[in-house]
């Protein structure tokens, strides 16, 4: 859903040609980002020159819908991932690591950061520490559905759901909210599929357990990883 309010995001996208480098984390953060920017009544031309990041391939896609170039997709498709590809980008600093200085890597570098309202820190805090600023601006925001909760809890008690996926932290804090104090007893017997270990961490800090993590945190790599495990319980039987 798009934010309560639009201010951080409209602050950014008028002064968008201060930027180098526009962040995506989603494909949610370029269509809302791009949605507020053509209503702000701007130009894609004003673009022009800032170096685009996309985390993952769906995000990448998603960009070049339009027109533009993804300069950047890190090979892990979470914060440190993303520390780490932006660390190699810049390393025509010449500052290796554990050498003096090398807080100052991206000084210099501004960059924006459209994102979900509640998100992780981390590189944030990361390009601070080095030397870089960054805007951080609510795109959209995820938003717990007051429907269907009654339906799922029946589903499960039920039996008739086997694998529960988690596509991210917040989908599985948003199904603990609304199983309550139902979840674990709803959960026991059921396996858990999530996209990657951000989201597993989520999961296993609530006391449950992982079944299947795919080596690449997409969804497909996720489909795929749980038709495997189909597959493999179906052999042993």
């Amino acid at each position: 859903m798009p934010p309560i309010t639009w201010d951080e995001l409209d602050k950014s996208i008028d002064k968008i040609e201060t930027y180098n480098w526009l962040i995506f984390t989603s494909a949610n953060s370029v269509k809302f980002f791009f949605k507020r920017f053509f209503e702000r009544d701007k130009d894609i031309r004003e673009l022009k020159g800032i170096k685009i990041c996309a985390v993952g391939s769906k995000t990448a896609l998603e960009v070049k819908k339009y027109g533009m170039k993804v300069d950047l997709v890190p090979e892990e498709f979470n914060a440190e991932g993303l520390v780490e590809a932006f660390l190699k980008e810049h390393r025509a600093q010449n500052l290796p690591t554990g050498q003096a200085g090398t807080e100052h890597r991206l000084k210099g570098l501004k960059i924006l950061l459209p994102r979900a309202e509640v998100a992780r820190e981390i590189f944030p805090e990361k390009v601070k520490e080095m030397g870089g600023e960054i805007d951080i601006a609510t795109a959209y925001r995820a938003v717990t559905p007051e429907i269907h909760g009654k339906r799922l809890k029946r589903f499960l008690k039920e039996g008739k759901i086997s694998i529960a996926t988690f596509t991210s932290a917040a989908t599985f804090n948003n199904f603990m909210s609304i199983m309550d104090h139902d979840a674990h007893e709803l959960l026991r017997g059921v396996a858990i599929a999530v996209i990657g270990p951000v989201t597993a961490r989520a999961v296993e800090k609530a006391g449950l357990k992982v079944s299947i993590m795919p080596k690449q945190a997409t969804i497909e790599a996720m489909i795929q990883g749980i038709i495997e495990s189909v597959k493999n319980k179906s052999q042993v039987v």
